[in-house]
């Protein structure tokens, strides 16, 4: 059984916060921290003397990646932003077809297709936030060639159902390309079973890997048969041939990196991962869920209204909330110490496997007191 008060305490942040804000940006581990200072400390200490060295380390990261996927580390890129990866996907998978996404996205995730100009068909959202299965169904035409989509909406909380929504994409030839940011390491994600083509995850939220570091995922079909939307010197099949006038590029993920690997990125998050896989993301999300629902006792005691899907196989650990002058709220339960992001019209929370019972009390605490 998992001793969750140890776990807190690699985790310096959280003795100075209650920290309900991971959906924005997650506090480092010490493994983490230790992980990438290590790599600023050798370029200190012996400059570029340990370049093998560091890309081993970096294919470490990459197979606990594709560990974490169910994918080939082949399939596995790291980049420093997720950004960059949804934009390597849209280009990836064209030149044409109708896309099809939900209105409230994030913008990374639709800026990519509508800057190359694809037709996208909007999907509206419920009052409770889902995005139903028959509603982007119904959005669907014959000229549909992809869906993209948030595992987790950063705006609504709501988890969408990948395994379904994969084989429904899969029944009508459609690729799926998937945002994993609010999500990734955090709940159960089969590349595989869901039937996914591209996933992309920033890392610095629910992995808690901090800043410059972004996993990519790519089906290898994919890979062996679309031309590579950019090209650099590690692009290429033998990188060290360092060929300059003919095209010799690699069919595996790594070529969208172009150049040398995000190091301290990638050490941070090979740390970061391997407390994931040590707890168990089975167990993590199950954390969450519990955390969860104890929050959503405390909203309901306090009579705030929940704005976000309830059913836990529809919700993560983001619950948004309604409260008027939300932006005064957040600031005000800052100054008492507790972390929260005001999101469009509504107050955004999210619980972590870091976070506690306790938390939840103070919480309910601060937030009772800046109501009255």
């Amino acid at each position: 059984m998992t001793n969750w008060l140890e776990v807190r305490k690699l985790f310096p942040a959280l003795e100075r916060f209650v920290y309900l804000s991971t959906a924005s940006g997650g506090p480092m581990s010490r493994q983490a921290v230790a992980a990438a200072r290590r790599y600023y400390d050798e370029e200190l200490e012996v400059g570029d003397t340990l370049w093998d060295d560091w890309l081993a380390r970096v294919e470490d990261t990459r197979r606990a990646v594709a560990g974490v996927l169910n994918a080939e580390p082949s399939e596995i890129a790291l980049l420093t932003n997720a950004s960059q990866g949804l934009n390597h996907a849209a280009r990836l998978l064209g030149p044409t077809g109708e896309v099809v996404a939900a209105r409230d996205e994030f913008p990374s995730v639709t800026l990519p297709w509508l800057l190359g100009e694809y037709p996208v068909t909007w999907v509206e959202h419920a009052p409770d936030g889902v995005v139903s299965l028959e509603s982007i169904e119904r959005a669907m035409s014959p000229g549909t060639r992809f869906v993209a989509t948030s595992h987790v909406n950063y705006r609504t909380g709501f988890r969408q159902d990948l395994r379904a929504l994969g084989a429904i994409c899969r029944a009508r030839g459609l690729r799926l390309v998937v945002d994993a940011t609010q999500s990734f390491s955090a709940f159960p994600i089969d590349v595989r079973a869901d039937d996914v083509d591209v996933l992309v995850s920033s890392c610095y939220k629910w992995p808690a890997a901090g800043y410059g570091i972004a996993v990519v995922f790519v089906k290898r079909e994919i890979l062996e048969s679309a031309r590579l939307p950019a090209a650099g010197w590690r692009s290429a099949r033998v990188p060290l041939e360092l060929l300059s006038e003919r095209l010799d590029l690699a069919t595996e993920a790594r070529a969208l990196e172009l150049g040398h690997p995000p190091f301290a990125g990638a050490f941070a998050l090979g740390a970061a991962l391997g407390l994931v896989q040590e707890i168990g993301i089975d167990r993590i999300a199950a954390r969450i869920q519990d955390l969860t629902d104890c929050l959503h006792a405390t909203l309901d005691r306090l009579g705030v209204p929940i704005v976000s899907p309830r059913p836990r196989e529809q919700r993560a650990g983001i619950t948004l909330i309604a409260l008027p002058d939300h932006r005064k709220v957040v600031e005000r339960l800052r100054e008492r110490g507790v972390l929260a992001a005001a999101r469009g019209d509504y107050i955004r929370l999210a619980v972590h496997y870091y976070n506690s019972e306790a938390d939840i009390d103070r919480f309910g605490e601060a937030l009772r007191a800046v109501l009255s």
